[in-house]
């Protein structure tokens, strides 16, 4: 028998060629490993702080909330190219997608989402390190963005959170 009569069937060149296969689309006993597309975030996270938000109206996140989220980022020397804002309502990376694409060394969670991987069982408002990463979740901007007596206290926790997550 000679090697260029082999006949192979689609998973066994699948199996030989499992991370550099192509397909021509004559194949169909063969599926491609799909991979998740890559994270979608507003900032240039050079400081590797990671904001989770929600909105489904927004590309990233709303004004309101923004210019909110920047008034704390300033109280924590921090600005908008430090961070990385990403949208839950747009996609939805898991712990391991995040920490390989954004490293994260902050992870800020201001939504009710918890991805895949993290831990589920945190109090707001409460900085746990989890996998080398400060992670810390708390009521969502629109809440945190209102001046009411009810609001101060989840303020306050929030800037002391903060605080702890970054040494100041």
């Amino acid at each position: 028998m000679s090697l260029n009569t082999i006949q192979l069937t689609g998973a066994q060149v699948a199996n030989l060629y499992s991370s550099s296969l192509v397909l021509t689309g004559e194949e169909t006993a063969v599926s491609p490993v799909s991979t998740p597309a890559p994270i979608q975030f507003l900032g240039k996270n050079s400081r590797r702080f990671v904001v989770l938000v929600q909105y489904p109206d927004a590309v990233h996140i709303s004004d309101s909330a923004f210019e909110f989220l920047s008034s704390v980022l300033k109280a924590c020397q921090l600005n908008a190219a430090d961070i990385a804002i990403v949208n839950l309502a747009k996609q939805n990376p898991d712990l391991n997608q995040l920490s390989d694409e954004l490293a994260p060394a902050v992870l800020l969670n201001f939504t009710t989402i918890v991805p895949a991987g993290c831990p589920l069982d945190l109090q707001q408002l409460t900085p746990t390190l989890f996998n080398r990463i400060h992670y810390m979740t708390a009521p969502g901007l629109d809440q945190l963005n209102q001046s009411t007596e009810a609001v101060k206290p989840l303020k306050r926790q929030l800037w002391e959170g903060l605080k702890t997550m970054l040494g100041i």
